[in-house]
């Protein structure tokens, strides 16, 4: 355990740096909250983000890099929960997001993103069980800002969970997630 904190920690110490290089640290500029529906499964997701740590403008719009810090809780629902699985999960993630702002528009995004999560105790959900608590996480998205300052965001968002098979089985476990962001 000790050595997954020191690692997340060290991930953490990346994402704050500001767009000159520096090594300064810097508040998130987003947090939210976030629910979620797999196959038995329901998730409620808290956490912050990063905005801001690359720009870049071509003819499809404004492309902005941000890091995203989650906690999560997982519940498996089903009633047939095998007598060595637990009910509840605990995932905690880190995950580098590639947002596009479309051309023409401050409102309409899409996003993607892939990072590391741990997730313990090991998942096991029915006929699914992962092998390891480290699992890769990437998801796809859609959203909109608004508010008068554009302080509010709502994201639709599809999430696979897995460790990409470095160790078996690994059947992963998909979510349809609905986030709610706060500006800061």
């Amino acid at each position: 355990m000790r050595t997954k904190i020191l690692c997340v920690t060290a991930l953490l110490s990346l994402a704050p740096l500001s767009h000159a290089g520096e090594l300064s640290f810097r508040m998130p500029d987003t947090a939210y909250v976030q629910g979620g529906s797999g196959s038995d499964v329901a998730s409620l997701t808290v956490g912050t983000v990063w905005n801001g740590l690359w720009r870049h403008e071509n003819n499809w719009g404004r492309w902005e890099l941000g890091l995203d810090l989650s906690l999560g809780r997982w519940h498996i629902s089903r009633d047939d929960i095998a007598a060595n699985a637990h009910r509840n999960a605990t995932q905690l993630g880190i995950t580098p997001v590639i947002r596009l702002w479309m051309q023409g528009s401050e409102r309409f995004f899409v996003e993607a993103g892939i990072g590391a999560n741990w997730i313990f105790p090991i998942y096991r959900n029915g006929d699914r069980e992962f092998s390891t608590t480290f699992n890769f996480g990437d998801h796809i998205g859609a959203g909109w800002r608004f508010g008068d300052a554009g302080q509010h965001e709502v994201t639709l968002r599809l999430q696979h969970l897995s460790n990409a098979g470095i160790k078996h089985p690994n059947p992963g476990e998909n979510f349809v997630q609905l986030r709610y962001a706060r500006r800061f």
